[in-house]
């Protein structure tokens, strides 16, 4: 009799153990298998996570940018953009006329061992669309980035970081017109959050220009003399507490080596050049918003705060030519105010004074204002409605001025109602009118004799 409820006893342990070992598991996975062994259980729980490392930063992830959309002019022509001759940008709503793509890849690891370092990889492919007016439709592909960082690798500097290849690098921009005033983006590398006590962190870079097929705002541009490669050692200070804000000083150090552009018999000869650029920028956060104020000022090589050299604005060239970029320099204010939500209001506003010398002979000097802004009203949990005015004025010289104005209302859809809230499904309707001076200079392709036209469209917007 003992020797059966003995027997009775164990397998009613089994059992139990049999039967746990199987809710657990079928709660997880609605599959039932037999319990694991003590030590392979320990062994199968997740791991503590690497102090310091996000788990957001470790693994595959995916992320990207996207604008597609279709509109016609009044007439029912194929949209071409309202845009300043010799301005640096556009106002953007309803005023878009190509599909734009970025994929980016990225892998995230931490190192083996206690106290681990942090490695990760990235890749960026661009894709770009333009509308066009002909049964000719040509996509451009751009490898944009293509680079790996090291971060916990310096113990006295946890948070430096190494990195090198090509990437997309300390860009800034205004959202509303996509105007990157400041992109040293290229091929290269540096160390970045380096830590200065508590006042202030360093980044430090050398950048070759790239010579990538697209401009910062991911069109295509405009067929030019010459796009050339330049060495930058860019210095850069940040992270310091300014007047209730955070102050960034940057110094750029650009050399040019020379270059030529075979046109025709002589070509054109670009000189040797070194320049120097200096950016200041201030940003104020708020509540639901912040105000972002950049101060720049560049010579000869390092006039365009990019990382190539291109043909300044306005500069006019014959087979022969010399272009001193010596002779070149350029000043620029920008003033941008972000509220992303304000009751049932969300706004942008936009302040761009650039002035350029351009380095030649006569009506050398070139000017250029931007103001703009753009409202967003709530009408419902997902519905808004934007409107976005904008207004660009140039000038070269004594050469006869002008002006761009361009107003869009777009209905919109997005997921919450924030300025940035994405994605934004959009219809538009844009009305633009310009300076008599700028006939036949602005949307050629739809309004050739004109000095106002008008377009309809619709248009998504997102990243993730």
């Amino acid at each position: 009799m003992l020797r059966r409820w003995r027997n009775a006893l164990r397998a009613a342990g089994v059992m139990s153990v049999l039967m746990g070992g199987v809710q657990s598991v079928s709660a997880q996975s609605g599959v039932s298998a037999p319990p694991a062994p003590i030590a392979d259980v320990a062994a199968s729980l997740p791991s503590a996570q690497p102090a310091g490392i996000a788990p957001a930063d470790l693994g595959f992830r995916f992320h990207g940018y996207l604008r597609s959309g279709f509109g016609v002019d009044a007439t029912g022509k194929g949209q071409q953009p309202f845009a300043a001759p010799l301005a640096g940008s556009k106002y953007r709503l309803g005023n878009e006329a190509e599909t734009y793509l970025e994929t980016t890849f990225a892998y995230g690891a931490a190192s083996e061992g206690d106290d681990p370092g942090y490695f990760d990889t990235k890749v960026t492919l661009a894709y770009v669309t333009p509308t066009s007016q002909s049964s000719t439709f040509a996509t451009t592909f751009s490898l944009r980035e293509a680079y790996a960082l090291a971060r916990r690798v310096w113990a006295a500097q946890p948070t430096a970081t190494f990195w090198a290849g090509a990437r997309f690098y300390d860009r800034h921009d205004a959202h509303i017109t996509d105007f990157w005033y400041r992109d040293p983006s290229g091929f290269g590398g540096g160390l970045e959050d380096v830590s200065l006590g508590d006042y202030a962190k360093l980044a430090v870079a050398w950048i070759g220009g790239t010579q990538d097929q697209l401009d910062p705002n991911g069109s295509v541009p405009a067929e030019d003399l010459f796009r050339f490669n330049k060495n930058t050692f860019d210095i850069k200070f940040y992270g310091m507490n300014l007047a209730g804000g955070q102050a960034s000083l940057i110094v750029d150090l650009s050399h040019f080596n020379g270059d030529k552009v075979v046109t025709e018999t002589p070509p054109i000869v670009v000189d040797d050049s070194f320049g120097v650029a200096g950016t200041a920028i201030m940003e104020w956060p708020f509540t639901g918003g912040r105000y972002k104020v950049a101060l720049q000022y560049g010579t000869g090589a390092a006039f365009d705060f990019r990382s190539v050299v291109t043909r300044p604005a306005g500069l006019t060239l014959s087979p022969g030519d010399h272009v001193r970029l010596d002779d070149v320099w350029q000043f620029r204010l920008v003033s941008d105010l972000l509220i992303d939500q304000r009751g049932p209001w969300a706004l942008q506003a936009l302040g761009v004074y650039q002035e350029l010398e351009n380095g030649a002979a006569s009506d050398s000097r070139v000017r250029w204002v931007s103001l703009g802004a753009r409202p967003v009203r709530q009408l419902g949990r997902f519905f808004s409605l934007a409107a976005e005015a904008g207004w660009d004025y140039t000038v070269q010289g004594d050469l006869p001025g002008g002006s761009v104005f361009k107003l869009t209302v777009a209905p919109q859809i997005t997921p919450s109602f924030k300025f940035l809230s994405r994605p934004a499904l959009r219809a538009f309707a844009t009305w633009a009118h310009w300076s008599d001076s700028f006939r036949g200079s602005v949307a050629a392709a739809t309004n050739p004799d004109a000095v106002h036209g008008a377009a309809f469209g619709v248009q998504l917007e997102t990243w993730w």
